[in-house]
C-alpha cells in the first residue's frame, strides 16, 4: 500500500511541475446542466406539481452523468426515498408513464406518484396512495386481475416497534379511472428459522404461460419465492425457487435466453465470507419441459460479481440496441452498469456514477431504484433511475453502437500499461507508448479513430484497437480528444470521445 501511494503522489507531482496545476481542474471539473432538456422537437419537459409548473431540478450536474449510453436529465427531487418504481400506459393513451413510491423526511408517509407522459416527455404527476405506515420497499405494475387496466403492487415490511419483522407485498386494483384507494395483501411473509423475510423485492410477469400475471418475491432471507395467479388476482404460493443464502433484493424479468418463456436475475448474496454479491440468471423451464416444470432448484447460471463492494444491486431488463436480445443494468451504491447480451453471454459497460445531494448524501439504488421503457417513442428502451436520495433522472437511450474502453475514465497509462486512477471525474493521462480500445454493442461494418478531428485509422474486423502513435510535434501539446465513429450494416452511425493528456 505504501508503494501505491508513493508512486500515485509522484506522478501527480509530475503532472504539475510538467504541465502546471491548472491542468488538473480543466479536465476534470466540467459540468452540464441538466435542469430542462429538448426530445428534438423544440419541446422542452417539466413536471407539473399541483399547481408548479417548473421541476425544482438542479441546474448543475457533475461530469459523472455525461456518458455514451445515455442522455440523463432530472425530473423531480423528492427529498428522500425513490426506492419503488414501475412503468406502464396507466391511462390507455398510447404513451408509457412512470410511477414511482417516495416518502417525507424524516418520515411520517410514503406516496404513490404516477407521472403521466403527454407523448412529448411531459410529464404530470398525480399522487394516487397514501400510505402512512413505513416505506414502501419496493413497486410494480400489471393487469393482475384481468379487468382491463393497469394495477399497482407494492410491498413494504411489518414492524414491533422500530424492528421489521416480516415482509408484505399488496395490491392495489384499478378501478379503472386510476382511482387506488384499497389495497389487498396478497402475501405475508413471517420470520422462520430465525431468518425474518423483510424488504421484500418483486418482479412480476406470466411465469407459467397461463396468460396471467405471476410475481416473484426476494428479501433479507436469500430466498425467492414465486405466486402464480389463478386469473382473477388470488395468488398462491408456489413454493421456493432457491435459497441463495443471504439477501435476494435484485430481481428482473425478461425471457433473456430467447426461448419463448419468461426467466428471471437474481443478484444475491450466497459466500458470508466475501462481502461481495452475484448475480444469477435462472431460466424457466416451461418450453423444455412440455410445460411441466417453471423452475428448476438450484442457483442457476453464474453471470458476474456485483459490480460494488456491496452484497447486492438493483436490477433492471431492457433491450438496449434493438437486437431482440434481453440486456440488464445494475445500480448499486451510486453507480451503474450495463450488461449487454451476446448470444447468451453478457458483456459488462460501466454507465455512470450518480451525484450526491446537494446537502453531500450519497445516491445509493441497491433497493429496486429502477424502471424502463419507451418513454420518447422512438423505438429504443429508456430508463428511469431513483435512489435514497429521492432523485429521478430520465435517461434517453442514445442507441449507442460501440465505446471506447480504454483508456478508462480516470486512470494513468504508463507504456501502454493501466495503473491506476488519478483523476475524480473523467481525466485521463498517458505516458509512452498506447493502444487505443473499443468495445462494440452491435455488429459492426467499421470504425473510424481520429486524434484532435484527424482520421488516423480504419478498423473494419474486430477486435476494434488502435495504436496511436506519439510524433515529437506534439512535445508542447498535451491536451488531446480522442474520437471513434462506428457504423453498423444499416449505416447507422454513433460517436464517442475521451478528452486525455498524453506526455511522450
Amino acid at each position: 500500500m505504501k508503494k501505491y501511494l508513493l508512486s500515485k503522489t509522484l506522478v501527480i507531482g509530475i503532472i504539475i511541475l510538467f504541465f502546471g496545476a491548472s491542468v488538473l481542474p480543466s479536465i476534470s471539473g466540467n459540468i452540464q446542466s441538466t435542469n430542462t432538456f429538448s426530445n428534438g422537437s423544440g419541446i422542452i419537459p417539466s413536471v407539473d406539481r399541483a399547481n408548479e409548473v417548473e421541476s425544482e431540478a438542479n441546474p448543475v450536474e457533475p461530469l459523472d452523468l455525461i456518458n455514451p449510453f445515455f442522455d440523463i436529465y432530472e425530473v423531480i427531487d423528492f427529498g428522500q426515498t425513490a426506492w419503488g418504481m414501475t412503468s406502464a400506459d396507466f391511462n390507455d393513451d398510447g404513451d408509457i408513464d412512470f410511477a414511482v413510491s417516495s416518502a417525507t423526511s424524516p418520515f411520517t408517509q410514503s406516496t404513490i406518484s404516477i407521472f403521466y407522459n403527454d407523448g412529448n416527455l411531459e410529464f404530470t404527476q398525480d399522487d394516487v396512495f397514501t400510505f402512512y405506515y413505513s416505506y414502501i420497499s419496493d413497486l410494480d405494475s400489471g393487469d393482475y386481475d384481468l379487468d382491463g387496466d393497469i394495477d399497482l403492487m407494492f410491498t413494504y415490511s411489518e414492524k414491533s416497534g422500530a424492528i421489521k419483522t416480516n415482509g408484505i407485498v399488496n395490491i392495489l386494483y384499478n378501478d379503472g379511472v386510476n382511482n387506488f384507494n384499497d389495497y389487498t395483501m396478497v402475501a405475508r411473509h413471517l420470520p422462520a428459522g430465525g431468518e425474518k423475510r423483510i424488504n421484500p423485492q418483486i418482479t412480476s410477469a406470466d411465469f407459467d404461460m397461463d396468460d396471467d400475471l405471476d410475481f416473484l418475491v426476494g428479501d433479507n432471507s436469500g430466498k425467492v419465492e414465486i405466486y402464480l395467479n389463478n386469473g382473477s388476482g388470488n395468488f398462491t404460493s408456489a413454493g421456493f425457487i432457491n435459497d441463495w443464502g443471504k439477501v435476494s433484493w435484485g430481481l428482473t424479468s425478461a425471457d433473456f435466453d430467447g426461448d419463448g418463456d419468461i426467466d428471471f436475475l437474481v443478484a444475491a448474496h450466497d459466500n458470508p465470507g466475501t462481502g461481495i454479491g452475484y448475480i444469477y440468471l435462472k431460466r424457466n423451464q416451461l418450453i423444455e419441459s412440455n410445460h411441466t416444470i417453471i423452475f428448476e432448484q438450484g442457483p442457476g447460471e453464474l453471470i458476474s460479481e456485483t459490480p460494488f463492494l456491496i452484497i447486492t444491486v438493483s436490477l433492471i431488463s431492457l433491450d438496449y440496441n434493438n437486437d431482440g436480445a434481453m440486456d440488464f443494468v445494475t445500480g448499486g451504491g451510486s453507480e451503474t452498469y450495463i450488461y449487454i447480451n451476446r448470444n447468451g453471454s453478457f458483456e459488462q459497460f460501466f454507465i455512470c456514477r450518480l451525484p450526491p445531494s446537494p446537502e453531500g448524501n450519497a445516491e445509493d439504488l441497491k433497493e429496486g431504484a429502477m424502471t424502463s421503457a419507451d418513454y420518447d417513442n422512438d423505438g429504443y428502451t429508456d430508463l428511469i433511475t431513483g435512489g435514497d436520495q429521492g432523485t429521478v433522472r430520465l435517461l434517453i437511450n442514445r442507441h449507442t453502437l460501440a465505446v471506447i474502453t480504454r483508456p478508462k475514465r480516470t486512470y494513468l497509462y504508463m507504456f501502454d500499461e493501466e495503473k491506476f486512477p488519478i483523476f475524480p471525474y473523467n481525466g485521463v493521462l498517458i505516458i509512452g507508448k498506447f493502444t487505443v480500445g473499443v468495445k462494440e454493442l452491435v455488429e459492426l461494418e467499421k470504425v473510424e479513430f481520429y486524434v484532435d478531428r484527424g482520421l488516423q485509422e480504419t478498423v473494419t474486423a474486430p477486435p476494434y484497437n488502435f495504436s496511436w502513435t506519439w510524433k515529437p510535434i506534439l512535445l508542447f501539446r498535451i491536451r488531446h480528444t480522442l474520437k471513434i465513429v462506428a457504423y453498423d450494416s444499416d449505416g447507422n452511425h454513433t460517436e464517442h470521445e475521451r478528452k486525455v493528456l498524453r506526455f511522450i
